[in-house]
């Protein structure tokens, strides 16, 4: 078989995922939107992992479409080693209440995954079955996390107590879709590795490539 990665298993026990920072909050904030925020972090610790496909034929196409879904991963990947940098500085600043910090911290990684879609959109998709629907599935994808951090920004942002309760909301909102946001970016990649020739085979926890 050959060695291929997947999205199925991407950041196995990530339970250092960027949410956890607001645990701080718990501590400082009112009963009620304490266990809202309580209601985030549970909701937002399993994300992504990565796997492996293995390819039932090699062919030209097979190979074009693999490469491009280890690209997608890859990038994942490289989102997911930025996160876990920022997390601690993040946790910090929204336990000491440091709302520039925040904001500017978030804007950093909102910048750094405004790059991969950059790059994602600036590669034409790759002329196999469900090409187009995957990078369009990516896309969506990188969307979504660029978008949890610009909540956080956001919140830093605010001038008020008022105001950062409403974008704590917002946060809620965003956080609700995460689920759903896991499960097309799966879809996806099962659709398009199952047209091109792949089996996706779940990867074992805190391993990122397999060989069958």
């Amino acid at each position: 078989m050959y060695p291929c990665k997947n999205l199925e298993d991407v950041w196995p026990n990530r339970q250092a995922f960027c949410f956890n920072m607001i645990d701080a909050l718990l501590k400082k904030e009112s009963q009620g939107i304490g266990y809202f925020i309580k209601s985030l972090v549970m909701k937002c610790k399993t994300i992504l992992p990565v796997a492996i496909i293995c390819l039932l034929a090699i062919g030209c196409k097979s190979k074009i479409a693999l490469n491009y879904n280890d690209m997608i991963v890859d990038k994942q990947k490289a989102l997911g080693k930025s996160m876990d940098e920022a997390a601690p500085q993040l946790k910090n600043y929204f336990a000491s209440f440091q709302y520039d910090s925040i904001a500017s911290v978030s804007s950093k990684m909102e910048s750094r995954i405004d790059t991969i879609i950059k790059e994602i959109a600036k590669k034409p998709a790759p002329r196999v079955k469900q090409g187009e629907n995957f990078k369009k599935a990516a896309l969506h994808y990188f969307d979504y996390m660029k978008s949890i951090y610009t909540s956080y920004k956001n919140y830093g942002l605010q001038n008020s107590p008022e105001g950062r309760q409403i974008q704590l909301q917002v946060m809620s909102m965003i956080i609700n879709n995460e689920g759903k946001m896991i499960a097309e970016m799966q879809k996806a990649q099962k659709i398009f590795a199952k047209d091109n020739g792949f089996k996706i085979q779940p990867s074992k926890q805190n391993s990122s490539l397999a060989r069958d």
